[in-house]
Protein backbone atom coordinates (compact mmCIF):
# COMPACT_ATOMS: atom_id res chain seq x y z
CA UNK A 1 0.00 0.00 0.00
CA UNK A 2 1.57 3.46 -0.47
CA UNK A 3 2.47 5.58 1.63
CA UNK A 4 0.46 8.91 2.32
CA UNK A 5 0.78 12.15 2.35
CA UNK A 6 1.15 12.70 6.17
CA UNK A 7 2.57 9.01 6.64
CA UNK A 8 5.81 10.69 3.98
CA UNK A 9 5.23 14.10 5.98
CA UNK A 10 6.23 12.30 8.81
CA UNK A 11 9.01 9.91 7.88
CA UNK A 12 10.62 13.28 6.06
CA UNK A 13 10.62 15.22 9.53
CA UNK A 14 11.96 12.20 11.67
CA UNK A 15 14.50 11.78 9.12
CA UNK A 16 16.09 15.04 9.24
CA UNK A 17 15.33 15.26 12.94
CA UNK A 18 17.69 12.17 13.08
CA UNK A 19 20.60 13.73 10.86
CA UNK A 20 20.51 16.61 13.44
CA UNK A 21 20.63 14.11 16.53
CA UNK A 22 23.88 13.12 18.39
CA UNK A 23 24.66 9.46 17.25
CA UNK A 24 23.96 8.28 21.41
CA UNK A 25 20.83 9.07 23.12
CA UNK A 26 16.86 8.18 23.79
CA UNK A 27 15.94 10.64 21.06
CA UNK A 28 18.45 8.78 18.47
CA UNK A 29 17.41 5.74 19.60
CA UNK A 30 13.35 6.65 19.32
CA UNK A 31 14.70 7.51 15.83
CA UNK A 32 15.89 4.03 14.66
CA UNK A 33 12.14 2.55 13.15
CA UNK A 34 13.13 5.37 10.41
CA UNK A 35 16.34 4.31 8.73
CA UNK A 36 14.61 1.30 8.49
CA UNK A 37 11.47 2.79 6.75
CA UNK A 38 13.86 4.41 4.59
CA UNK A 39 15.97 1.41 3.74
CA UNK A 40 12.52 -0.68 3.29
CA UNK A 41 11.15 1.92 0.37
CA UNK A 42 14.28 1.49 -1.52
CA UNK A 43 14.31 -1.68 -1.61
CA UNK A 44 10.30 -2.35 -2.04
CA UNK A 45 8.61 0.59 -2.75
CA UNK A 46 10.30 2.91 -5.36
CA UNK A 47 7.79 5.25 -6.19
CA UNK A 48 7.25 6.06 -2.27
CA UNK A 49 11.08 6.29 -1.91
CA UNK A 50 11.33 9.01 -4.68
CA UNK A 51 7.95 11.13 -3.05
CA UNK A 52 10.15 10.93 0.09
CA UNK A 53 13.50 12.04 -1.38
CA UNK A 54 10.85 15.22 -2.44
CA UNK A 55 9.12 15.69 0.55
CA UNK A 56 12.97 15.75 2.19
CA UNK A 57 13.76 18.48 -0.56
CA UNK A 58 11.06 20.25 0.18
CA UNK A 59 11.55 20.82 3.84
CA UNK A 60 15.31 21.35 3.61
CA UNK A 61 17.51 21.75 0.70
CA UNK A 62 20.98 22.34 2.51
CA UNK A 63 24.34 21.69 1.18
CA UNK A 64 24.48 18.91 4.27
CA UNK A 65 21.03 17.53 3.68
CA UNK A 66 21.60 17.20 -0.01
CA UNK A 67 24.58 15.31 0.97
CA UNK A 68 23.30 12.85 2.85
CA UNK A 69 19.87 12.07 1.24
CA UNK A 70 22.55 11.92 -2.19
CA UNK A 71 25.11 9.42 -0.48
CA UNK A 72 21.91 6.90 1.54
CA UNK A 73 18.66 7.09 -0.43
CA UNK A 74 18.84 8.29 -3.56
CA UNK A 75 21.82 6.44 -4.62
CA UNK A 76 20.03 3.18 -3.32
CA UNK A 77 17.29 4.01 -4.94
CA UNK A 78 19.08 4.23 -8.39
CA UNK A 79 21.26 1.07 -7.48
CA UNK A 80 18.23 -1.17 -6.88
CA UNK A 81 15.71 0.43 -8.99
CA UNK A 82 17.39 2.43 -11.88
CA UNK A 83 16.04 1.68 -15.18
CA UNK A 84 12.55 1.97 -13.60
CA UNK A 85 13.14 5.12 -11.71
CA UNK A 86 15.73 7.58 -13.91
CA UNK A 87 13.01 8.80 -16.32
CA UNK A 88 10.96 10.16 -13.42
CA UNK A 89 14.70 12.05 -12.32
CA UNK A 90 15.31 13.03 -15.18
CA UNK A 91 12.20 14.67 -15.65
CA UNK A 92 12.56 16.44 -11.93
CA UNK A 93 15.87 17.51 -12.59
CA UNK A 94 14.89 19.06 -15.42
CA UNK A 95 11.92 21.45 -13.75
CA UNK A 96 13.82 21.41 -10.18
CA UNK A 97 16.94 23.27 -9.42
CA UNK A 98 16.92 21.57 -6.03
CA UNK A 99 16.66 18.36 -6.73
CA UNK A 100 19.40 19.00 -9.91
CA UNK A 101 21.93 19.91 -7.45
CA UNK A 102 20.86 16.89 -5.56
CA UNK A 103 22.35 14.77 -8.35
CA UNK A 104 25.35 16.65 -8.11
CA UNK A 105 25.91 14.47 -5.03
CA UNK A 106 25.22 11.31 -6.90
CA UNK A 107 28.63 9.02 -7.05
CA UNK A 108 28.90 6.10 -9.74
CA UNK A 109 30.37 3.63 -7.12
CA UNK A 110 27.77 0.95 -8.03
CA UNK A 111 25.23 2.47 -10.18
CA UNK A 112 24.92 0.93 -13.55
CA UNK A 113 26.68 2.89 -16.78
CA UNK A 114 23.79 3.47 -18.41
CA UNK A 115 22.13 4.69 -15.49
CA UNK A 116 25.29 6.67 -14.20
CA UNK A 117 25.37 8.19 -17.94
CA UNK A 118 21.98 9.71 -17.71
CA UNK A 119 22.60 11.10 -14.51
CA UNK A 120 25.15 13.21 -15.14
CA UNK A 121 23.86 14.58 -18.71
CA UNK A 122 20.68 15.56 -16.90
CA UNK A 123 22.87 16.93 -14.18
CA UNK A 124 25.31 18.81 -16.33
CA UNK A 125 23.07 20.08 -18.90
CA UNK A 126 20.52 21.60 -16.73
CA UNK A 127 21.98 23.01 -13.70
CA UNK A 128 24.73 25.09 -12.43
CA UNK A 129 25.53 23.19 -9.20
CA UNK A 130 27.18 26.11 -7.47
CA UNK A 131 24.54 28.34 -8.21
CA UNK A 132 22.14 28.55 -5.54
CA UNK A 133 18.39 27.50 -6.79
CA UNK A 134 14.54 28.16 -6.29
CA UNK A 135 13.68 24.73 -6.68
CA UNK A 136 11.14 22.12 -5.08
CA UNK A 137 10.05 25.37 -2.33
CA UNK A 138 8.91 27.40 -4.87
CA UNK A 139 7.05 25.39 -6.75
CA UNK A 140 5.39 23.61 -4.12
CA UNK A 141 3.84 26.76 -3.03
CA UNK A 142 2.43 27.90 -6.22
CA UNK A 143 0.81 24.69 -6.17
CA UNK A 144 2.91 22.54 -9.14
Amino acid sequence: MPMTSSDRQRLAASWLTMQTTPELGATREDLAWVVEKVWDLCDDAPNDAFEFILAVLDRDASHATLAVLCAGPLEALLRRHGPRIIGRVERCARRDANFARLLAHVWQSALPKTIWARVQHVRDRHVDCDQPANGYRARSAAGH
